[in-house]
């Protein structure tokens, strides 16, 4: 099996190319086309949500395919707007929404909502991101974990953003071996733990990000490795280590520890 470091890898490196052959794919194509030739013709909420086949590539392309179900909790957000700090969308932990809620802005732009940019062909490239990582996934969680702190990380401000998003939070737990139990803490005392092992500020600088991820890519193949990849001389001593772990993925831990991130 592929690691996810190198599967990784091998996208970000042919990323372009990658999102061609998704894009041509013919269930995307149709989906697509049909969103072009009909998004713009769409001039309010009831019209929006109504319309099934582009309200779930819509919202599928902003990461909120699971709430799809949701018409009504979602129609009366976009009613409210992000004008006003509280709307819903403002009031929302999880930014998600509030950026579903930007993309369609029909109290900010009326009818012209629909013909803006973030509606029409950011919302498309979006879609053909999120397929892309929905597809890698399907084969390896890890990959699409990385793909997607990869892509959120430059607007992760706080460490609270990250408590609110379950990827990325996943991502932090799986990179620094922190038990998913702790989200059960208070916030203040999650924020705090998240601030001993990491800064924000770090976010911003490309190669700290993919050093990030190379760990996290060690520390997920580590959790997640098979039996079957047990190191013969491991098994043969019976060594008290992690099951499936391999003296190469340890020894890239090691290094990756060593070097910090």
């Amino acid at each position: 099996m592929v690691s996810t470091a190198t599967r990784y890898q091998i996208i970000s490196t042919n990323m372009a190319r990658t999102k061609t052959q998704i894009q041509n794919d013919p269930i995307v194509k149709r989906e697509t086309d049909y969103y072009n030739a009909t998004i713009k013709t769409i001039k309010t909420v009831d019209d929006f949500v109504k319309n099934d086949r582009v309200f779930k590539y819509a919202m599928k392309a902003y990461g909120l395919e699971d709430m799809a179900y949701a018409k009504a909790f979602m129609k009366k957000m976009l009613n409210e707007g992000v004008a006003s700090p509280l709307s819903m969308a403002n009031k929302m932990t999880n930014p998600l929404y509030k950026a579903f809620a930007r993309a369609f802005d029909f109290v900010g732009k009326g009818a012209a909502a629909t013909s803006a940019a973030s509606a029409t062909t950011e919302t498309v490239q979006k879609y053909i991101q999120q397929t892309l990582e929905t597809q890698e996934g399907r084969a390896n969680q890890g990959v699409q974990l990385a793909l997607y702190f990869k892509r959120k990380a430059s607007s992760v401000t706080k460490p609270m953003e990250i408590l609110a998003d379950r990827a990325l939070l996943k991502f932090m737990q799986t990179t620094f071996s922190i038990p998913e139990a702790s989200s059960r803490a208070d916030l203040d005392i999650q924020v705090r733990n998240l601030e001993k092992v990491l800064n924000v500020k770090d976010f911003q600088d490309p190669k700290k990000v993919d050093k990030l991820i190379q760990r996290f890519s060690a520390m997920w193949d580590m959790n997640n490795a098979a039996p079957e990849t047990i190191a013969p001389v491991l098994s043969l001593f019976n060594q008290s280590t992690e099951q499936g772990v391999s003296v190469d993925l340890m020894m890239s831990i090691a290094k990756l520890r060593l070097g910090g991130w």
